[in-house]
Formats: structure tokens, sequence, C-alpha cells
């Protein structure tokens, strides 16, 4: 059995519902690390079955606003820069909450936990989990119904739409579906390029199978496509555009084609990278290849490997931003990352490499195994007429990023 399929069996083994709302969705993605045993646990974790999320300091104005919107509790600056950026497109209708902000209040439901205990062990019998992993989904299961009870403290007067940042993802998964109870439309945004995966389905998966919002804010029209492939109804699927601030640049002209940025994949996809390297390695003596790196990978490793193979290394403290530009690069390549369609737009020609042990996603005619096939998608971008590849170019970024689109007032202000 496939870890995608690890992941359905347990979530549907514990299918626990309270006051109207599925905790198995809730906790969709603590269910995905235990069923593949990636979970890490912390024994200060066990403390959050004596915890709510104080969700009473949600902040809105019903005077002024009529969009309750959140974003997620999770780290991430990127996702909460995107979330800010739209948010200043919708002339203040929309609340702004931070959810890592709000804090917590004791909870003590000791029927409660009696009940999700005795649930656990009627249902989880027959599943490979360890009397700990049950116990450990039995205190993040309590917790998230300590938030439920908080939740009627909240007035929802004046609200008329719920928007948050990802719908699918724990407390704003509860949140979705509290609102939909309510009678409340809910909307949630979309945090890159969704599609549906085929090989080696990965965590991401959760994004269309655990799919919980009335309307979901694709950034193109690509990511619609997909997601009603998979059998969610295209009315749930708002074409929104592309958040991020964004300035096109146009292709180089006379591009010689021979310095290349090498954008490599998270440390999951090493082997794919190591491939990647393989074949370039081959052509070091005739290409300049300097490798940025993913946050997540072990620096001295690949530094250790590109001294030994002539290639080049930027400096960790460099970003994405800084290394795309046509002024120290001619083109690049790209291994399973979104970085590709933002290399385009910063007027960069970009090769994918692929080795199948991955899905690609839309794009140009660019992809790459070999060294042979390398060479030939190069001159095919070096010779074609350069207004012929821009067209190609700006179709593909509108169709799968939604670069030039912009409804998010349209959808969420009328």
């Amino acid at each position: 059995m496939d870890r995608f399929e690890k992941y359905k069996q347990l979530k549907e083994q514990f299918d626990f519902v309270y006051k109207g709302i599925h905790l198995n969705r809730v906790l969709a993605v603590f269910i995905w690390g235990l069923a593949n045993n990636t979970v890490t646990f912390s024994w200060k974790q066990y403390a959050l079955a004596f915890l709510a999320i104080d969700v009473r300091k949600l902040k809105f104005d019903a005077f002024t606003q009529s969009i309750l919107s959140t974003f997620g509790r999770y780290n991430r600056k990127d996702h909460l820069e995107l979330y800010k950026t739209v948010l200043e497109r919708l002339n203040g209708q929309a609340s702004y909450n931070n959810t890592l902000e709000l804090g917590w209040r004791f909870a003590f439901h000791p029927l409660l936990a009696c009940k999700i205990l005795a649930y656990a062990k009627k249902h989880l019998v027959g599943s490979s989990l360890s009397l700990c992993q049950k116990l450990q989904l039995v205190v993040l299961c309590l917790h998230y119904c300590n938030v439920i009870d908080e939740l009627k403290h909240i007035n929802l007067r004046g609200v008329k739409k719920y928007l948050c940042q990802c719908s699918v993802l724990d407390l704003e998964n509860l949140l979705t579906q509290y609102m939909k109870l309510k009678g409340i439309p809910t909307y949630s945004f979309q945090e890159g390029v969704y599609y549906i995966f085929k090989t080696n389905i990965p965590l991401d998966a959760v994004q269309y199978e655990n799919f919980e919002t009335d309307h979901l804010l694709c950034w193109g029209q690509y990511s619609a496509d997909e997601d009603a492939s998979y059998g969610i109804s295209k009315n749930r699927l708002y074409v929104a555009g592309y958040p991020k601030k964004v300035t096109l640049h146009p292709l180089k002209e006379n591009n010689s084609m021979k310095r290349c940025m090498v954008l490599l994949a998270r440390d999951a996809l090493r082997n794919a990278n190591m491939s990647l390297l393989n074949v370039l390695s081959l052509a070091a003596s005739k290409y300049e290849f300097c490798l940025k790196l993913h946050p997540s990978s072990d620096y001295d490793w690949y530094n250790n490997y590109v001294n030994r193979h002539g290639l080049a290394i930027v400096s960790k403290d460099k970003t994405i931003n800084e290394c795309l530009n046509t002024e120290d690069y001619d083109f690049a390549i790209a291994v399973n990352t979104t970085a590709y369609y933002e290399a385009w737009m910063r007027g960069l020609p970009c090769l994918r490499f692929w080795d199948e042990s991955f899905d690609l996603t839309a794009g140009l005619d660019d992809v790459f195994s070999s060294i042979e096939d390398f060479e030939v998608r190069l001159v095919k971008f070096r010779d074609l007429e350069k207004s012929t590849l821009q067209k190609q170019v700006d179709e593909m970024l509108r169709y799968v990023m939604g670069v030039g689109i912009d409804n998010y007032k349209k959808i969420l202000c009328n």
C-alpha cells in the first residue's frame, strides 16, 4: 500500500465528529504523518489536551468589514506576505488575523477526553499505530474539540464571508467547517501551483483530497482544471490571478546561453537532483553552472560535490529573487520547483529536468533527461525568434500562474 492509500485508510478509520465538525479533516496533515511514520511529537505537545487556541481574540469590525479572514498557524513568511498582499486589494473589507498571535486558553473536559479515547480504542483496532501514536492523535483531537467549544463565544454578526489562507489545514479547516455550518460562504487562497499527483504522491495531495472550502481562489486556469479533473465542482473553483507583486521582464536579447542558474528541489528529491548534476557535469567545460539549493538542503554535502565536478554554488544567504536576473545569468534549469515559472517571469529561459520520479506541471517544451536532450532544448530556445518565444511564455504564465489576472476584489467584495 502506498503512502497516500495508508493516509486515506487511517483518516477513514478515525472519523470522529464533534458538534458537526469532522476532526479527521482538521487533523489531515497529522494523520498523514502518523500513517507514514514522519511525525515528530514532543512531550510538551501533550499539554495541548488542556489548551484551546484563543479564538475569542479573532478581530472583525462589523461596522466597516464584511469578511472575516485568517492566516493559519504556520511560520511561513512568504505565505503571510501573499495573504497581506491580497488583503490590501480588498479596500479594508477583510479583517486581518494571524492566528499564531491568538494565544491560549485553559480547557479541561474529562468526559470528552474519555469519549475520544473510547472512540480511538474502538475504531483504531487493526491500525499500524503504536499506543503512543494513538495517544498523540487523541491529544490533538481533544485540543481541537476544546477550540470548537470556544467558538460559541465568537460574534459573527455582520460576517458575510469567511476567507482563509489554506482551508485544508488544522485550525483553518476547523473554522471553514464551522462557518459552513453557520451558513457563511467560505473562501480559501491558493499557496502555489496546485495539480493532481500521480507519481510518488506527497503530502501536498491533501490539497485536493481534503478539499474543504466552498470556493478556492486559484492562481491560474491550470490549477482549476487540475482540481476539476479530480472531481471538484468547477463552480467551486475561481481563477483569481497571481497574487504576488511582480514586474515581468522581457526575454534577453542576443542570449549566448552560457551562464546557468540551477534551481534544485528539496532534499526529499535528492536522487533527482543528483541525476541532473551528473548530466550537467558532462558539460561543465562548456557552460557555467551555479546551483541554488532549496532551504532544506545540506549545503556542505552539495558544496563537496560541486568542488569535485567543476560546478559552483550560490551562498545560502542569497534569495531566489536575487539569483533570478538576466545580468548574472543567461538561462536556468529547474527540478520540480515553481521557481521555474518565476525564472520565465524574469526573462530567463528555463529548462526542466525530469527523471520520472515526480510529476511535471504544465509548461513549455523544455524538458530534458540526458545531456543530448539538454543540448537540443538549449539550441532550440537560443535560435527561436524572440517574439515567438515571448508569446509562448506569456500564454503559459497566464494559464498556469494567472499572471496578468487580478479578480480578488471582484470575487470577494461583490
